[in-house]
């Protein structure tokens, strides 16, 4: 048996890697790098970054060629694609440049600073045919995906409201408190967690309610935000991102009709009944109570502990190959990240303007 595998195997050509570039080696730059050197679907073949020491280090752990700037690094011979990952207001002329190179891109959140920057970016993957792909990891994460099964089981009965938070104490003071470079937690975070909730209760929205606030941030943007939106069938989906309080609260509650669900640490619990267990029980219209009780329930839940199971995560370097390989779409498409776009600049024009309480 064992000579019949081996033989099957050398008779299936292997997968020539695909050669991929990364402009920007800052700390999640630095990531991409690290993670498709060693990836069996890419050879990090160059790097791009304005900054010396970082290229020399590049090529000392990655053994690659390293420019100057992202123009250079798009003249690499025989390059497939390119990660994009810079400060949010250069990925609109970025990715645009990669697709005129004939370039796949593979382009950091939030998208681009404007709805109408992330538009031109879509359209000219569009016309060069090129893929396009946003990274958007939190969604790729093992709970997102397994939080999505446990839906799709019913156990909860129909989801109507869910729930995701992020919270900190941090006197920011990088570019990403910086309006005039794209950033604010709005951007930052809340691409990440509007595009998970986008993804669990659907993007055909009709009411948003946005709130920004700057508390300890240094720099001229938000690092208190709340949103709130109300799809079309009535879900809510609700966002709170505080990085002015030394507290966390929540970070994923998902509630449905017959329970709900949490996420503690690696964990997710569940609290639910099964409706065909449910006593029968009739509304009682009268205005004097028997007994003067109020009204109880002896219905039966059932407690899970459910163990993330990593199986669950999506490969997103193997999804971005597969997707140039065979001409499929991403896993994360384009349309979704522009959702999650709209959704931003739809926050911003509600909330009206940062409201300042600074310590």
């Amino acid at each position: 048996m064992q000579l019949k595998e081996t033989k099957l195997a050398m008779m299936i050509p292997s997968v020539q890697k695909l050669r991929i570039g990364v402009t920007g080696l800052g700390r999640i730059g630095w990531e991409h790098a690290q993670q498709l050197a060693s990836h069996t679907d890419f050879t990090l073949a160059a790097v791009a970054d304005p900054v010396a020491d970082r290229r020399a280090e590049a090529i000392t752990k990655f053994d690659c060629v390293a420019m100057a700037t992202h123009e250079e690094l798009l003249r690499t011979t025989g390059l497939d694609a390119v990660v994009i990952a810079t400060p949010t207001h250069l990925h609109k002329a970025m990715a645009i440049a990669a697709f005129k190179a004939d370039q796949h891109v593979f382009l950091e959140k939030p998208m681009a600073v404007t709805i109408a920057e992330a538009r031109a970016i879509a359209q000219a993957a569009q016309r060069a045919h090129r893929v396009l792909t946003v990274y958007q990891p939190h969604r790729l994460t093992a709970y997102h995906q397994q939080v999505r099964h446990i839906i799709a089981t019913g156990k909860l009965g129909q989801i109507y409201h869910v729930k995701r938070g992020a919270f900190g104490w941090v006197r920011r003071n990088d570019w990403q408190t910086l309006q005039k470079f794209g950033g604010g937690m709005l951007n930052n975070y809340g691409a990440h967690y509007l595009d998970q909730l986008l993804d669990l209760t659907g993007h055909d929205l009709n009411r948003i309610f946005c709130r920004l606030g700057r508390v300890a941030s240094l720099g001229d943007t938000e690092d208190v935000v709340k949103v709130i939106y109300q799809t079309r069938s009535g879900i809510l989906g609700e966002v709170e991102i505080n990085q002015a309080t030394p507290r966390g609260f929540f970070e994923l509650e998902v509630y449905g009709t017959h329970g709900v669900l949490w996420k503690e640490a690696n964990t997710l619990k569940l609290r639910y009944f099964r409706a065909e267990e449910l006593p029968a029980r009739i509304l009682d219209s009268t205005l004097a109570t028997p007994g003067r009780e109020y009204p109880r329930d002896n219905a039966k839940f059932y407690d899970e502990i459910v163990v993330v199971d990593e199986q669950y995560a999506v490969d997103v370097y193997a999804d971005f190959a597969q997707a140039i390989r065979i001409g499929s779409e991403p896993f994360v498409k384009p349309a979704e990240t522009l959702a999650v776009m709209q959704l931003l600049a739809r926050c911003r024009k509600q909330s009206g303007s940062i409201i300042a309480t600074p310590i």
